[in-house]
């Protein structure tokens, strides 16, 4: 050997930034709206879930300092990080250190600044219009014990994979941390009417899910269709299995859940904020 190691067997090197690539990609947001549409498909994109994300974690941080009033302005607001996606987030260029008296509150500059780049939309989704809801409460002091942070975490801006893991692993936690009383808070918290067993029964595999508890455990309202998407997560492929010796993917299982039940992921979120519990502890 002469130091250097071979060819064979040799570990591929790990990625490396460029800072030439990261000052070049770094533009700001009214430059970046120009050239990116926040929306495919009907879905906002994750770079704009990220934009939006960076921008909440900044709010709450200076909030959390007392700082509640000041402007977001698209040409003082950056966009950058990197070449790579899962680098890439928004930041003030103005941080303050100081709250202004005389300025609106950044909750409202933030409802203003997410409807000014997502637009009137011509399409109907839950997600969406529940995430605005929110916004436009936050602003108008509605909310005002509201905590912004968890707004990082509105299923409007998790990625597919965070949102499965939103739905199974909230059920693990409240199933081993939570209190006995967790279905009864659920209940009472989320009060929405779910048809759950007309909906999956007659359904290949997934009436199997169903039947393995049945009506006594799966209950027809919000509460029932989350246990029931959450026992799917983790069960349904037994059932796949057994009759083909294949498996359906997670995309496809939750595709297929969230069609079954609409608003599955707003339920969830509502009662993780009503419930105070930190959802980036969850996920």
């Amino acid at each position: 050997m002469d130091g250097k190691g071979s060819a064979s067997g040799s570990v591929s090197a790990p990625r490396t930034l460029n800072f030439n690539t990261i000052f070049k990609n770094r533009l700001t947001l009214n430059k970046f709206l120009e050239t990116k549409n926040p929306f495919d498909n009907d879905k906002i994109t994750p770079i704009y879930q990220r934009i939006f994300r960076s921008l909440i974690g900044a709010i709450s941080e200076l909030e959390s300092r007392g700082i509640t009033r000041g402007y977001l302005e698209p040409h003082q607001i950056m966009v950058g990080g990197g070449p790579y996606f899962e680098s890439m987030k928004a930041w003030l260029l103005n941080r303050p250190e100081e709250d202004n008296p005389t300025a609106p509150t950044y909750r409202e500059q933030f409802d203003s600044l997410v409807r000014m780049i997502l637009g009137e939309r011509d399409f109907s989704n839950l997600e969406l219009n529940h995430f605005l809801h929110i916004t436009a409460s936050a602003a108008s002091g509605r909310q005002s014990l509201f905590s912004c942070r968890q707004l990082q975490w509105h299923p409007l801006l998790l990625s597919s994979t965070e949102l499965r893991q939103l739905v199974y692993r909230l059920f693990i936690h409240l199933n081993r941390k939570g209190t006995s009383s967790w279905k009864e808070d659920f209940r009472q918290m989320i009060q929405r009417d779910v048809e759950v067993r007309d909906t999956v029964l007659g359904v290949d595999y997934f009436s199997d899910v169903y039947n393995l508890k049945g009506p006594q455990y799966f209950e027809e309202n919000a509460l029932g269709a989350f246990l029931y998407s959450a026992i799917a997560i983790s069960d349904l492929n037994d059932h796949v299995q057994k009759a083909f010796n294949q498996y359906m993917t997670m995309e496809q299982i939750f595709d297929r859940l969230i069609s079954f039940f609409p608003h599955l992921l707003i339920d969830v979120y509502d009662f993780l904020v009503k419930k105070g519990l930190p959802i980036d502890n969850v996920i």
